[in-house]
């Protein structure tokens, strides 16, 4: 067949929606092949790179420029990667998990205000975790990781309502003596001290039992409590890591 024998029969709609289709497999085949996603691994190792020398003050004193075009760059890939994927795959892009914390990561770094912070660009470092997950062995401690993460929200929530109850105490039963609990503030650092057991007994209990000798009973709730969190804390970390694995 001749070349404009296949131009006139692509004028067909019938032909027109084959080659659409056909094209379509053919970036889909692309995209979701082993070599293009190494290829993107590779553009995020050198974006890390490059993020990692702009930081550094001898290498963005003399190529700032060129640092910034190569990041500029990196980010134009990402969008062009994101369209290509999204027009070759449509709804099953949004299926994966995967493929929506990549759209969300490069979205958001982005922004026109991603440009002058370098914090925001970095988030496109944490697209590595997809390739991490991939690997074999690697994705066991990103799994135990997003398993524990739920677990660890939780504790944090309840420790920050003992935390804030006993800021307040401290400031209603030493703020009057001691400016270290005589506002909120101060009181919330120093009861976090106390949690963390960073000099506590020497630095901030004995000091406070001076002058008031029940001041032990405060200070040894506070252990009390926070070895029952990181207790429960533990084992329901242990339970949601062990109990899927046993079903299986």
């Amino acid at each position: 067949m001749s070349f404009w024998k296949k131009e006139s029969l692509k004028k067909i709609p019938a032909v027109q929606k084959f080659f659409q289709k056909e094209d379509k497999r053919k970036l889909k085949k692309l995209v979701t092949g082993k070599n293009f996603d190494l290829f993107i691994m590779s553009i995020i190792l050198a974006d890390a790179i490059v993020l990692g020398m702009m930081t550094i003050d001898f290498f963005r004193d003399r190529f700032e420029q060129g640092l910034f075009l190569l990041d500029r760059l990196f980010m134009a890939i990402f969008i062009v990667e994101m369209v290509m994927k999204i027009y070759a795959e449509r709804r099953e892009f949004w299926k994966s998990g995967w493929n929506i914390f990549d759209f969300v990561i490069v979205a958001v770094s982005s922004l026109p205000a991603a440009s002058a912070f370098i914090v925001i660009r970095s988030l496109r470092l944490f697209r590595m975790f997809k390739y991490i997950y991939q690997a074999s062995g690697i994705n066991n401690i990103i799994t135990t990781f997003l398993r524990i993460l739920p677990v660890f929200v939780s504790f944090l929530a309840v420790f920050a309502v003992f935390f804030y109850v006993f800021s307040i105490i401290s400031v209603s039963l030493y703020g009057d003596v001691f400016v270290e609990f005589s506002t909120l503030g101060s009181a919330m650092q120093v009861v976090l001290q106390t949690f963390s057991m960073d000099g506590w007994a020497a630095g901030i209990a004995r000091q406070v039992m001076r002058i008031f000798p029940n001041a032990w009973m405060f200070f040894a709730l506070q252990k009390v409590v926070m070895f029952l969190l990181l207790s429960s804390f533990l084992l329901t970390a242990m339970a949601a890591v062990l109990l899927p694995a046993q079903k299986k």
